[in-house]
């Protein structure tokens, strides 16, 4: 077990859902329920995944939590796509956050397989 806020990667998972809660502020009102709604759990998930892993017992646990987590990001990913090709999201705010997600997702695989290699 170990404190989920020493970890890069939620460390920058935690900066995402910030990002993306600022990003969502102003999508529409009829959002509220839709888009938004899934970017911002779907965000705080990939973050919560990971704490979660700190947790558990051992590695194959913590591996499992991760992997969870990066399916998340990957929905992540693709929510922010449909936002920016219904034009909720601008292409410059989209391609930066794109960049994060991505940037997350590497981090989250890597750190999955040093789990399941130990």
């Amino acid at each position: 077990m170990q404190n989920f806020r020493n970890l890069q990667v939620w460390q920058k998972a935690h900066e995402l859902v910030l990002e993306i809660y600022e990003l969502t502020a102003d999508f529409p009102r009829d959002e509220l329920f839709g888009l938004r709604t899934q970017l911002r759990k779907t965000s705080v998930d990939i973050a919560g995944y990971i704490a979660e892993g700190c947790g558990k017992m051992d590695d194959e646990d913590f591996a499992r939590c991760i992997g969870t987590a990066l399916g998340h990001a990957n929905r992540l990913e693709y929510f922010a796509l449909v936002a920016s090709d219904l034009h909720i999201l601008p292409d410059e705010k989209y391609e930066k956050v794109n960049s994060r997600i991505v940037e997350v997702s590497k981090m989250l695989g890597s750190f999955w397989k040093t789990l399941k290699n130990r």
